[in-house]
């Protein structure tokens, strides 16, 4: 069974001893910036919070590459669904994706 969306939320400040509201386990999550409204991520995850965190860290080729992080965190929220399963997360993102696109088919 999935869940609803969470409220929207900042991200926590390390620094300041905050920590990240989401589930450890299966579901989805979804990354806007805070300003803008711009959609940033989305997706389903076997743990939630670790891919939230592990957006904000540069991967092996941006740091061979020396890149930059995508986004400040500070500029970022985040929301979260919790699903029973990993298989749920990722049929429910798909039904999300669809139904994004259908709209957005129709607005155009």
């Amino acid at each position: 069974m999935v869940d609803r969306w969470s409220e929207w939320k900042s991200f926590p400040a390390r620094h300041l001893g905050e920590f990240l509201n989401a589930p450890v386990g299966p579901g989805l999550y979804e990354l806007r910036h805070r300003h803008t409204g711009e959609l940033l991520g989305f997706g389903h995850s076997a743990n939630v919070a670790s891919a939230l965190t592990s957006h904000f860290e540069p991967n092996l080729w941006s740091r061979l590459l020396k890149k930059s992080a995508p986004e400040h965190h500070n500029h970022v929220e985040y929301r979260t669904m919790s699903a029973s399963s990993v298989r749920h997360a990722r049929d429910q993102e798909a039904a999300i994706a669809w139904r994004r696109n259908a709209f957005w088919g129709r607005a155009a």
